[in-house]
């Protein structure tokens, strides 16, 4: 428990002194995205949506 926590400081310690962005070092996790691929049931398109929809924007407004 004592090593992983040494080598825990000491990457944090290194990626400090890097000046590196905390996105870029790995201390900060990614968060996975809410949006999806989606293949429009009316024309056929490949669009990415966080929507609860099977078609474009498009094709929505054609319905309408």
């Amino acid at each position: 428990m004592v090593k992983e926590e040494k080598g825990f400081e000491g990457k944090i310690k290194a990626m400090i002194t890097s000046r590196a962005c905390a996105c870029q070092t790995g201390i900060l996790e990614k968060k996975k995205s809410g949006l999806r691929y989606v293949n429009c049931k009316g024309c056929g398109k490949l669009f990415k949506t966080d929507r609860d929809t099977d078609y474009c924007m498009d094709c929505e407004r054609k319905m309408k």
